[in-house]
């Protein structure tokens, strides 16, 4: 039996669970420590209990005072700090070797009965590590420290440069529209054409890919256990006692090796009623609660940032709060990780939102994620290229996110951001045919502040990394540069502008000049105007049906005719956020979960007794290798 875990049988754990549990860490290849904490063999406290009481030293369940400074996630990998000196206390030492090498090293160097170690859990020591370095971590989250301060980030907002650009054609369009309305209409819909003509062809392009080859329900392909790496999963949550049980059973149901798992439930200082929730609840022993220090800016990406800095895994993803993952989608990412180059930095699983019965709101949202999610990410993926990551579901190479130092704190659309921030470092991102349910907001209000958010972080990101463009270009090069102009630029414009353009096209036809130009430029304007709302319809309707034909939700059809009046919303929300840039740059509006009125998760029928067999099919004969 492994020595790391041999001792156990000396403390009430029967030999025969023991070389089980060895005999499991061989199978899937992780330390045998590991898999006896990570399967419930023993609590964490028993097995370091047990540890101090074999080698004679003493135990704390709370961490010594410690000496601030250092690299916490060095201290916490090698499992040892020092402590503040006191002259009643002879301890200089807190250790909580971590399973593995450091474990038997620890072991190793034969440590007994030495009073000046005291022998702590690996979470006791990370607790304390996180309080007493909370102001240091709290600035590198922030970006706000050395390293961070030198990145382009949406902290510095615009430069001198894009002011003066900005104040310039403000003021030229101010004077000419005052001028010339027609003409200064006429001349801003030829000159932004093009950008808008870019985005309808994408899309359109992206109808006519094929979908993404699920190898799981297509073929039955499983990686095995002793292939997985370890993952960690990041869950940033604020206030959701409402979601808090259906987010653990979620996060408990996932279909990966315990052991393998680093679950890490983020929660704010000041967060005081979830800590209370959580302190109540007994989690399983892959998850762990990480309270993230008080800071500014107070965001999702800083709490991410923290999560980063200790990640065990070499993947990394990112579940929010209402989310319910396909049980198999980290088994998935895995696989197409493993199969695929290292430049793969990233996988974006399908967004699929739950409450579609919530009314037409909630229908028009559903249809929206189903053409984003089915046709056109997908669609521009094959192509190669570069997509706006959605915020949860998104799996990344853990040493990729800590190349580019991670997310933008400042921004409060991180998702967006990360990705272009990967493809400027030179890898690619990739489709996941995996779905994650999450929960649309029920109300206009609710929807109004959630977009708005969105469409300032896009504001933000557009601005960032448009800083340098001759950098942006030379490193993202000119297809991921354009279609970044387009998703970016060309989605925001087309929002902003699109109760007028809708108008006036409407009034020229009604008036008769769209059909009977009286001059060139007016032909142009025309033949433009209806090529543009010729093509632009299809896409409004096309992409966003063929998605839900995809998804098996044909009854989604039904709320297509409001898609004119969701976008309409969508217009506001735009020009909410262009305020909200100018007046409170930084603020993050929350969205509140656990109100939905229907829930396909909730209502389905939970499988009883689900055996092996069930679960992992018989696969086909092969066709050729399939690892």
């Amino acid at each position: 039996m492994p020595a790391e875990i041999a001792f156990l049988a000396d403390h009430g754990v029967p030999p025969a669970r023991l070389r089980e549990a060895a005999r499991s860490s061989e199978r899937i290849g992780v330390p045998p420590s590991r898999q006896v904490v990570a399967s419930g063999l023993v609590t964490e406290e028993q097995f370091y209990r047990a540890l101090a009481a074999e080698l004679d030293l003493h135990f704390q369940s709370r961490a010594p005072p410690l000496q601030p400074g250092g690299d916490v996630s060095a201290i916490l990998r090698e499992g040892m700090a020092a402590t503040l000196a006191r002259p009643d206390s002879p301890v200089r030492f807190a250790v909580a070797p971590t399973p593995g090498p450091a474990l038997r090293r620890f072991l190793a160097g034969k440590p007994d009965g030495r009073r000046d170690i005291v022998v702590l859990t690996p979470s006791a020591l990370a607790t304390e590590l996180r309080r007493i370095n909370a102001g240091a971590l709290a600035r590198a989250a922030a970006w706000t420290d050395e390293a961070g301060l030198a990145r382009l980030s949406a902290r510095t907002g615009t430069n001198w440069l894009q002011k003066l650009l900005a104040l310039l054609l403000v003021g030229l369009l101010s004077v000419i529209g005052t001028l010339l309305p027609v003409a200064t209409l006429i001349g801003v819909a030829l000159t932004l054409g093009p950008l808008f003509f870019a985005a309808v062809i994408l899309r359109l392009a992206a109808l006519m890919e094929k979908p993404t080859l699920d190898l799981w329900r297509e073929h039955r392909w499983q990686i095995d256990d002793s292939r997985l790496p370890v993952y960690t999963v990041a869950v940033p949550i604020f206030g959701e006692e409402a979601v808090l049980d259906q987010l653990v059973g979620a996060l408990a149901a996932i279909d990966y090796p315990a052991a393998k798992l680093d679950i890490r439930i983020l929660v704010e200082e000041i967060d005081w009623g979830l800590r209370r929730a959580l302190a109540a609840r007994e989690l399983p022993p892959f998850m762990q609660v990480m309270i993230v220090p008080r800071g500014v800016p107070q965001t999702k990406p800083r709490a991410l940032n923290l999560a980063l800095a200790e990640a065990q895994g070499e993947l990394f993803t990112i579940f929010d709060a209402e989310d319910v993952p396909d049980p198999r989608q980290l088994r998935l990412a895995a696989a197409r990780f493993l199969r695929s180059d290292a430049d793969l930095v990233c996988l974006q699983a399908h967004l699929v939102i739950d409450n579609t019965e919530d009314g037409w709101l909630a229908g028009c949202f559903a249809l929206e994620y189903a053409g984003l999610f089915d046709v056109l990410n997908p669609g521009l993926l094959q192509s190669g290229l570069p997509i706006m990551l959605g915020g949860t579901s998104n799996h990344f190479r853990t040493q990729a996110l800590r190349r580019v130092g991670g997310w933008d704190p400042w921004n409060v659309t991180e998702d967006a951001d990360i990705g272009f921030r990967l493809v400027r470092a030179g890898g690619y991102m990739a489709d996941l045919p995996c779905s994650t349910l999450e929960e649309a907001p029920t109300t206009v209000r609710g929807w109004l502040k959630q977009r708005t958010r969105w469409h300032k972080g896009f504001l933000q990101t557009l601005i960032s990394h448009l800083q340098q463009p001759h950098r942006l270009l030379s490193e993202a090069g000119l297809p991921g540069t354009l279609t970044f102009l387009v998703l970016g630029l060309g989605t925001l414009l087309g929002t902003f502008f699109y109760p007028l353009f809708v108008t006036a096209t409407g009034v020229a036809i009604l008036d008769g000049s769209l059909l009977s130009p009286g001059s060139p430029l007016e032909l142009l304007f025309s033949a433009s105007a209806l090529a543009l709302a010729g093509c632009g319809i299809c896409v409004v309707f096309l992409v966003p049906a063929l998605g839900a034909w995809r998804r098996g939700a044909p009854e989604l059809w039904r709320w297509l005719p409001l898609l004119p009046v969701y976008h309409l919303l969508a217009s506001l929300a735009a020009w909410l956020a262009l305020y909200e840039y100018l007046v409170d740059r930084f603020a993050w509006n929350k969205t509140a979960h656990g109100l939905a009125r229907s829930s396909r998760y909730r209502d389905q029928a939970q499988p009883a007794g689900l055996t092996d067999a069930a679960a992992t099919p018989v696969p086909p004969p092969p066709a050729g290798a399939r690892y």
